[in-house]
C-alpha cells in the first residue's frame, strides 16, 4: 500500500496526469499570436513547484488501515447489517479522498461500494456523476445523475451536477433555470455564487447578448458581493474589468487562497465567455491551461477536461465528414 500511496503522490507532484492534446502555445503559435493574460500566468504558475497533498495521503492511509482491520462485507451483503451506513461513510470518505487525488477510477469503485451499503443514497450517485465528468465522460456522467435524480430529485448534490451536465451538453434553456432557481431558492450553499457565473454565461451561449441575473437581496448584501470572489469574473463577463486586470486582483489577493485554485476558475469561465464569442481556439487554450494547472479536486478542473473532450469529438467528426465528401 505506501508504495501505491508514494505513487499516487509522485504522479500528482510532477504533474504527470494524462498528456491533453490542448496543451498551451507551442513555440510557432506562440510566434503567431501572444498568450492571453490569464494562460500566461498559468504558465508561470505550471513551472512552479506544486504542492504534494501530504493531507490526503495521510487520511488515505488511515482509512485503509481502518477498513482492514473492520472489511466491510463485499457487494450487497453490506446493505444488509447493521453496521451499513458506517461502512457507506467509509467508502464516501474514500472516494472523496482519491477524487482530491485525481484518481477518478478509484473515487467512482469507493462510490459503487459505498452505494452497495446505501443504495438509496442519491449524492453518492452525484459523486459518481462529478468523478465521471472529470475524466471528459460526459454521457457517464449523465447516467449517473439521472439515478440520483430519480431517487430525491430535490438533493442538491444531484441538482448541482444536472444543472452542469445540462451546461455542457448546451441544453441552455434547461441550464438557465436551473441555475436561476438554484440562485433565487435562497438555500445558504458553499458555491451559490458561481452559479452566478455559470447563469450568465449559459444566457450568452444560448445567444443572449445582454445576460439578466437576479437582483441582490439589498443594498447590504450587493455590497458584500462586490468584495468577493468570483465577483471579478462576473465583471468581466460585464465588460467592467479586462482580463489583464482580473489576473492582477488574483496577483492581489490576500484571502491566503492558493492563486493556482483562483486561476484555475478564472481560466475556465473566461474560456467558456471565449466560446460564446467564437473563439473557439483561445477557448482551448484556456481550458487546456485549467487542465495542466492540476487542481484536480475543483468542479472547474472537470469541466475543462469535459469541454476538450467535446473538442475532440467535434474535431474528429468534422474529419470524418471531410473525408467522406
Amino acid at each position: 500500500m505506501r508504495a501505491a500511496l508514494t505513487a499516487i503522490a509522485l504522479a500528482i507532484g510532477s504533474g504527470s496526469l494524462d498528456a491533453y492534446a490542448g496543451q498551451p502555445a507551442s513555440a510557432d503559435e506562440s510566434a503567431r499570436a501572444p498568450e492571453s493574460p490569464l494562460v500566461a500566468y498559468s504558465l508561470e504558475l505550471i513551472e512552479s513547484e506544486s504542492k504534494l497533498p501530504h493531507t490526503e495521503i495521510a487520511e488515505l492511509r488511515a482509512i485503509h488501515f481502518e477498513m482492514s482491520r473492520h472489511p466491510p462485507p463485499h457487494g450487497g451483503d453490506c446493505a444488509h447489517t447493521l453496521g451499513a451506513s458506517r461502512f457507506a461513510d467509509q467508502y464516501a470518505r474514500l472516494a472523496s479522498i482519491q477524487f482530491s487525488l485525481g484518481d477518478y477510477e478509484a473515487s467512482i469503485e469507493a462510490d459503487e461500494s459505498a452505494l452497495a451499503c446505501t443504495p438509496r443514497d442519491a449524492s453518492l450517485h452525484a459523486s459518481i456523476a462529478s468523478a465521471n465528468l472529470s475524466l471528459g465522460r460526459i454521457a457517464e456522467a449523465r447516467t449517473a445523475v439521472e439515478r440520483g435524480y430519480a431517487i430525491d430529485r430535490d438533493n442538491s448534490s444531484v441538482q448541482d451536477v444536472r444543472a452542469r451536465i445540462d451546461f455542457l451538453q448546451e441544453r441552455w434553456a434547461d441550464a438557465t433555470a436551473r441555475f436561476r432557481l438554484e440562485i433565487v431558492s435562497g438555500e445558504a450553499r458553499d458555491f451559490a455564487d458561481y452559479d452566478e457565473c455559470f447563469l450568465w454565461l449559459a444566457q450568452r451561449r444560448a445567444g443572449v447578448l445582454h445576460p439578466e441575473l437576479p437582483p441582490p437581496g439589498d443594498d447590504e448584501e450587493l455590497n458584500t458581493r462586490k468584495k468577493r470572489w468570483p465577483t471579478p469574473i462576473l465583471e468581466l463577463f460585464k465588460g467592467e474589468r479586462t482580463e489583464a486586470a482580473l489576473v492582477q486582483a488574483i496577483r492581489d489577493d490576500a484571502t491566503g487562497i492558493e492563486p493556482r485554485e483562483r486561476l484555475t476558475e478564472a481560466l475556465y469561465y473566461v474560456g467558456e465567455l471565449r466560446l460564446a464569442e467564437g473563439d473557439v481556439e483561445t477557448a482551448r487554450r484556456h481550458f487546456a491551461s485549467v487542465v495542466n494547472l492540476h487542481v484536480l479536486n475543483f468542479v472547474e478542473f472537470g469541466m475543462a477536461r469535459s469541454e476538450l473532450a467535446r473538442m475532440r469529438e467535434r474535431t474528429e467528426v468534422a474529419g470524418k465528414d471531410a473525408a467522406g465528401r
